[in-house]
């Protein structure tokens, strides 16, 4: 940010913005303000002196014009680093299939190694992908009436895999009478693999996972996913959805950039709902958002 009067804290007033999503924000560009005139409204003034507005609309002008053009220019990579991605994929493929020649067993795995990391890294573009179109206000959803186990059984028929490696058990206690759920189901199925494979990542061998839906209200159901794995430090709960976070004793640990969690609120949010984490008092953690129910 140019902020050629070196007075006025723009950074901390964005991170802000993207923290709280306020619905209104009053900027006391002169000093004089006293008083919050709407609800729901935040108070921003300038530290170590006044700035001129005519400074703050040149500052804020500008600092819009380079958001904009970083946002192009992700939009732009992405789909430009995809095309290559996929070719070198079909490549390895052919190789693995034999197409030019047999494979000694270290070719075979480290050619399987290749498209494994090949296919991770083109997830985490469509997720970078997703984030950009919501962010833009251009993420749509297909949205239509769906059965809430239905759409839990399609998580837990891709999930299991995973969790059989670590003998993972899942139950499931959601009611085939509850009314329908209103929302794109893909993106909903997307959200409850994400839940679970986060879970499925953080326990030990042999834990326990539960998958519940159950009414919240006429208007509203709540989903669940819950752990017995270590919980979460009670600092860290409001801050896990927030993009690229990371828990500081796993952040080395880990794979990939923290945008999982970041996404699932993005979706939810998308669908009127809201998410977010409890820790349980006998050990693990659960993970809630809610979706509204179809209204006839």
């Amino acid at each position: 940010m140019d902020n050629r009067q070196g007075i006025f804290d723009y950074p901390r007033l964005f991170e802000f913005l993207n923290r709280h999503s306020p619905k209104t924000v009053v900027v006391d560009v002169d000093g004089k303000g006293q008083t919050v005139p709407l609800n729901h409204a935040y108070l921003f003034r300038s530290e170590g002196g006044n700035i001129g507005l005519d400074s703050f609309i040149a500052n804020i002008s500008e600092l819009f014009r380079r958001e904009i053009a970083r946002g192009e220019l992700a939009a732009m990579l992405i789909h430009d680093i995809r095309s290559p991605l996929n070719s070198m994929n079909a490549y390895i493929e052919l190789l693995l299939n034999r197409t030019f020649g047999p494979l000694n067993e270290g070719q075979q795995n480290f050619l399987e190694k290749a498209i494994n990391l090949g296919d991770q890294t083109l997830e985490m573009l469509e997720d970078i992908h997703d984030i950009y179109r919501t962010e833009q206000h251009i993420f749509s959803l297909d949205r239509e009436p769906f059965a809430a186990h239905k759409v839990v059984d399609d998580a837990l028929l891709n999930i299991w895999p995973i969790a059989d490696r670590k003998n993972i058990k899942i139950r499931k206690k959601v009611s085939r009478w509850l009314p329908k759920v209103y929302g794109d189901t893909f993106q909903i199925q997307r959200v409850l693999v994400n839940l679970l494979e986060n879970a499925i990542k953080y326990c030990p061998e042999n834990a326990e996972l539960t998958v519940e839906v159950h009414k919240q209200s006429r208007q509203v159901a709540r989903f669940l996913v819950r752990d017995n794995g270590g919980g979460i430090p009670e600092n860290a709960l409001k801050e896990i959805f927030r993009k690229s976070f990371r828990i500081k004793s796993d952040a080395q640990h880990q794979k990939g950039f923290g945008l999982g969690l970041y996404i699932c609120k993005l979706i939810v949010k998308t669908h009127g709902g809201t998410i977010h984490a409890e820790n349980n008092d006998q050990g693990g953690v659960t993970m809630i958002f809610t979706l509204p129910f179809h209204s006839n």
